[in-house]
């Protein structure tokens, strides 16, 4: 027990001591300085690379790390703090670090050192680092300098970089400013350097020339800017496509798309290098492709493309068996069998046993064979094909296995071996009537068929006529090379067949039949219109219940003196048809003629005629005007052409008519007004070439234009000038007319007036009662008889006359005296009567009233027809023409009123004189006229009794 107990105390003094000499161990850190620190600079790149050993002892220990620092320019301003720690796996006493910098090398001076350390399980605070090594500097460009230099000089940089320039000026130079493409750059303050420094961040793709960098120097001492060049561009564009292929099982040819070239491609140059994993093998290659001998079944390749400023790469696998492109096929051959059937063969240019091998003939065939050497022949046999046709045969092959597709075609043309033709002619033909009355003339024409196959060169074409009644006659007429001929026939009616011929044989006969001749004149039918439709002309006919079908020929070229006839036939159930030929003309008038065939052959139907598209004709009318009158003229377009030359049917006129003072004022225009007030008479009969326009003005100026309607428009107006003459016609109708009329009206009134003279004389001009004659101023009668008189009026209205006696303050005379000389007693009555109105003239500055009747005694006062009615009633005898009003007349006479009821009046205030006493007719005496149209008699104004007594 004892010695297990010193045993025990032993072991663990032993332990403490080994637990006190880790402990140590983990707190003691030997540190060590890097020895023989170089630097090296890459300008092109802006690079230092560092380089240093360390004793091996030290590296043998343990880890090594490393603190390295960078500073620049004079002052030493530290720029760069990095910690490096060197991968340990393969033994090695020496160092290297590199670094980038953003300031160009020469534009400022740059130190490294570096001091190292052993790292364990310390924590990095109590880690320990030797001291520094010395300084090692790389220094800028300081030297003297006669001008200005700008760095970095010809910078290669990627798009979107940021880059740094600085400008060192020359001997007694300022840097004034910096500029980049024209662009004035803000200096830099933050590179701790005294140089004129800018950065350019985001740097875009620069042309082939680059970017200029200007540096703008004071006290320079010639006119050129210190300047430099920027490059700016991209790293290559990854291949695309990448993929290998053989053809002969012996190279590998392996190709790609490259990417574009970018600008600077001499400097920037793309290599392209192709790596095998497998073998660790590369291989420098074209920029598109690269040939590899095989050397193995499966290949893994990386293709790399690198330049100045990076590379792209893309891995591919290769697995050969895949990858098999067979050339294409050689050495083709043709070996005619029949007409119909042809053998092919070729061969490959390798080996290829150890594949299955198609092959394809383009659009014929395809075969499958395994296989061959590359002397074996591949072969096929090509049946039913067409006899003496061209046919270009195309052959290509692929390995079965491969995915790299078919191989290109090779090329071989070929023609079939001629043969008999087949199917029958088109046969049709032209009948005329020839000179002798027992002849006919029949132009055959002929063309392939659908169902014709000449398989072969036709060299000619037999034709043989029978008749259809009667024995054979025998012997074929031989044409060659034409498709018509001419042969006369008799008046019955004939069969005639053609064959076509070439080296191999004839074809089938295709047999026309000639009716027998007849007296039936095909001329007289009339043709109908028919119109075009989708670039052809519609054609129908009527069904006919025995025809066997149906022939439609036209001409395809009417205008020409070729007529180009052309024909198509119809079954018996078809019965239009929209006939299209590739020869139609727009505006040519096209005539089809309709057969329908029978047994004796093939009958003209019906005729037709159309246009595949009417347009407006070209001849414009000839217009003449004539027949010119004052109101109308004659327009004359005639002759006008109706026929085949128009480029459409006519189907009328319109007849422009313009007044160029009015416009259109015409009567008969249809009411469709032109623009510019144009009258317009349309015409409906083509062949209505004259027309007369009426209602015109004299002495008028007019344009005329007639023009011709067809489907497709109007011809061009062509306006005429028209002028109406003066009507002077009407204008002496106009004077001798009213003349004549007034004058037979003066005639007529004259022969009525000489007839009914004294009807007129009795209306119009009555007899005026003679003084002398008169009952109320005769002198001689008695008292008794003068008691009321009549007097008739110019107007022959029937006037009462009632004497009033006035009394005269002055003098009085007797009735005895007045009629003892009447002459004289006028003559003084006259006398009184002038001068009292000659007073009252010179007193009013009036008229003066002449006295009447002085130099014709014979006639009383009021029968004098040259005296003027003076303003006193009773000369109103005087003048004939005037009738007083009742008012007028009895106004006049003193202390006298009519009366319309005597009945009123009490007592009168006076009374005339009695009938037995005498009535004196004094010179103051005053005449009233009194209308009969009272009921009564009138009376003195004091009396009640009447002063004329019926």
């Amino acid at each position: 027990m004892d010695h297990c107990a010193r045993r025990h105390g032993v072991i663990a003094a032993l332990f403490l001591t080994l637990k006190f000499g880790l402990w140590h161990c983990q707190e003691t850190v030997v540190s060590f300085p890097p020895i023989n620190l170089e630097i090296y600079n890459d300008s092109l790149h802006q690079r230092l690379y560092v380089e240093w050993n360390v004793t091996r002892t030290t590296y043998e220990t343990s880890d090594i790390m490393f603190h390295i620092q960078v500073a620049r320019s004079e002052n030493m301003n530290i720029i760069e703090n990095k910690y490096f720690k060197p991968d340990l796996s393969i033994s090695r006493t020496s160092f290297n670090w590199t670094w980038d910098s953003q300031l160009p090398l020469e534009c400022d001076s740059h130190s490294v050192r570096i001091r190292g350390t052993h790292v364990g399980n310390v924590p990095t605070a109590e880690i320990k680092w030797s001291r520094w090594s010395s300084w090692k500097t790389h220094y800028g460009d300081h030297s003297e300098r006669a001008s200005t230099v700008i760095y970095p000089h010809e910078r290669v940089v990627l798009e979107g970089s940021e880059v740094t320039f600085c400008c060192l000026p020359g001997r007694d130079q300022t840097i004034q400013e910096m500029m980049y493409r024209t662009e004035k750059i803000q200096r830099s303050r933050d590179m701790g350097t005294d140089s004129y420094v800018i950065t350019v961040k985001n740097v875009t793709m620069t042309r082939s020339d680059g970017g200029t960098v200007l540096c703008v120097v004071d006290n320079i001492g010639d006119d050129i800017t210190p300047g430099n060049v920027l490059i700016v561009s991209r790293p290559p564009d990854q291949p695309k496509n990448f993929s290998c292929v053989t053809e002969d099982l012996q190279s590998l040819i392996c190709s790609w798309i490259p990417g574009p070239i970018y600008n600077f491609f001499r400097i920037l140059k793309v290599d392209y290098d192709l790596h095998e994993w497998s073998s660790m093998k590369s291989h420098p290659c074209e920029r598109d492709h690269c040939i590899l001998q095989i050397q193995q079944q499966v290949y893994n390749f990386t293709l790399t493309a690198k330049n100045l400023l990076g590379e792209r790469s893309v891995n591919a696998i290769v697995h050969l068996n895949q990858r098999v492109l067979l050339p294409a096929p050689s050495r083709l051959v043709v070996t005619h069998e029949s007409s119909s059937r042809v053998s092919l063969s070729w061969s490959l240019a390798a080996d290829y046993t150890s594949l299955q091998i198609r092959c394809q003939v383009k659009d014929l065939v395809d075969v499958m064979s395994r296989g061959k050497g590359p002397k074996e022949i591949y072969k096929v046999s090509l049946e039913g094909l067409q006899p003496d046709t061209q046919y270009d045969l195309a052959v290509r092959c692929m390995a079965e296995s491969s995915l790299a597709g078919w191989s290109k075609w090779t090329h071989l043309v070929v023609k079939t071996k001629e043969d008999a033709p087949t199917g029958a002619l088109d046969v049709w033909r032209c009948v005329k009537d020839d000179e002798d009355d027992d002849k006919r003339i029949v132009i055959l024409y002929w063309k392939p068929s659908p169902i014709f196959k000449a398989n072969g060169n036709i060299t000619h074409y037999n034709i043989k006529v029978q008749p259809l009644e009667g024995a054979p006659t025998g012997g074929e007429i031989r044409v060659s090379h034409v498709n018509s001929t001419r042969i006369s026939i008799g008046r019955q009616a004939c069969a005639i067949s053609v064959t076509a011929h070439n080296n191999a044989g004839g074809s089938t006969p295709a047999e026309l039949r000639i009716p027998a001749h007849t007296a039936k004149d095909t001329n007289s039918l009339i043709a109908e219109r028919t119109y075009g439709r989708d670039g052809g002309v519609n054609v129908t006919w009527r069904k006919t219940p025995s025809a066997h079908g149906y022939v439609v020929e036209w001409c395809a070229a009417p205008r020409s003196a070729q007529c180009d006839l052309q024909w198509k036939k119809y079954s018996a159930t078809i019965h239009s048809d929209l006939i299209t030929s590739r020869d139609f003309r727009r505006g040519v008038r096209y005539e089809f003629r309709i057969y329908r065939s029978m047994d004796d052959g093939e009958h003209l139907l019906e005729k037709k005629e159309g246009y595949t598209e009417e347009l407006a004709s070209s001849v414009k009318p000839n217009l003449r005007i004539s027949n010119i009158t004052p109101r109308s003229f004659l327009l004359d377009w005639s002759p006008y052409p109706l026929d085949r030359s128009q480029e459409g049917f006519v189907t009328g006129y319109n007849v422009y008519v313009n007044d160029r003072e009015k416009g259109c004022n015409l009567d008969k225009s249809d009411g469709q007004v032109q623009p510019g007030d144009v009258c317009r008479f349309y015409i409906d009969d083509p062949n209505k070439m004259k027309v007369s326009i009426n209602h015109l003005t004299p002495n008028g100026k007019y344009e005329v234009a007639v023009v011709a309607i067809t489907g497709g428009g109007e011809t061009p107006r062509q306006y005429s000038e028209a002028y109406t003459p003066a009507d002077t016609v009407a204008a002496l109708h106009s004077i001798i007319v009213p003349i004549i009329t007034v004058s037979v009206m003066a005639l007529l009134l004259l022969f009525i007036g000489c007839w009914k003279r004294a009807w007129l004389k009795r209306i119009c001009l009555p007899d005026i009662p003679d003084p002398n004659n008169s009952k109320i101023l005769s002198f001689n009668g008695t008292k008794g008889a003068f008691s009321r008189n009549i007097l008739l009026t110019p107007n022959h209205e029937p006037q009462i006359v009632d004497i009033v006696r006035i009394q005269e303050s002055r003098h009085h005379k007797s009735y005895d005296e007045l009629t003892e000389s009447p002459d004289h007693q006028l003559q003084e009555m006259d006398t009184k009567i002038q001068t009292r109105e000659g007073s009252k003239s010179d007193e009013d500055g009036g008229e003066n009233y002449l006295p009447c009747g002085r130099e014709k005694s014979s006639y009383s006062l009021m029968n004098d027809p040259s005296c003027k009615s003076p303003p006193f009633p009773y000369l109103q005898f005087c003048n004939r023409t005037y009738i007083g009003t009742l008012d007028e007349l009895c106004d006049s006479v003193h202390g006298y009123r009519p009366q319309t009821n005597t009945e009123q009046v009490d007592s009168p205030p006076y009374s005339t004189q009695s009938a037995d006493s005498g009535l004196g007719l004094h010179e103051d005496s005053d005449v009233c006229f009194h209308s009969p149209v009272y009921a009564t008699s009138p009376t003195s104004v004091g009396s009640a009794t009447f002063i004329l007594v019926e």
